[in-house]
C-alpha cells in the first residue's frame, strides 16, 4: 500500500504524523512486514520522541537551530533561513521504519515532521508491504 500525504506547516513547529502511520498500516491489511515513511522535501526532516514528551522534541528542535544558525555565506546563494534549513534536514532523517506486527506499526511514542523553512509545504509517502 501506497500513500502520499501533502501538509501544510504555516507557523507550525511540527505536525505529529503517528495516527496517519497507524492508519495507512492498518487500512493496508498487512500483518506482518514494514512500513516506511519518506519525507519529500528537503527542508523538513522527520523524528520520534517518546509518547507525551514533547519537550524532547523541543530540545531537539533547540539544539538544531543552535547548531545551524542561518548564515550569510552559503554556496548556492539562496535565502540564509533556506539553505540553514536544508542543513538541518539534512541532520535528521528523512525516512523512518517500522516494524508491523499483528497488524499494527510498532512506534514507540510519537513521529513528527518538523520543517525548517517558514511557511513550508511538504509531502510524505507511507509505504507498507
Amino acid at each position: 500500500m501506497f500513500v502520499l500525504n501533502r501538509v501544510s506547516f504555516k507557523g507550525q513547529s511540527s505536525i505529529d504524523i503517528t495516527s496517519e502511520i497507524a492508519k495507512a498500516v492498518s487500512e493496508s491489511g498487512v500483518k506482518e512486514g514494514l512500513c516506511s515513511v519518506a519525507v519529500l522535501n528537503e527542508n523538513t526532516g522527520i523524528v520520534s520522541v517518546p509518547e507525551n514528551r514533547r519537550e524532547i522534541l523541543e530540545d531537539i528542535w533547540d539544539d538544531l537551530e543552535r547548531i545551524l544558525p542561518p548564515r550569510t555565506n552559503y554556496r548556492d546563494n539562496s535565502d540564509p533561513e533556506r539553505s540553514a534549513g536544508r542543513s538541518r534536514a539534512a541532520l535528521l532523517e528523512s525516512s523512518k521504519d517500522f516494524i508491523i506486527h499483528e497488524g499494527e506499526a510498532l512506534i514507540s511514542g510519537n513521529v513528527y515532521l518538523l520543517p525548517f523553512s517558514d511557511a513550508c509545504d511538504s509531502s510524505y509517502a507511507i509505504i507498507c508491504g
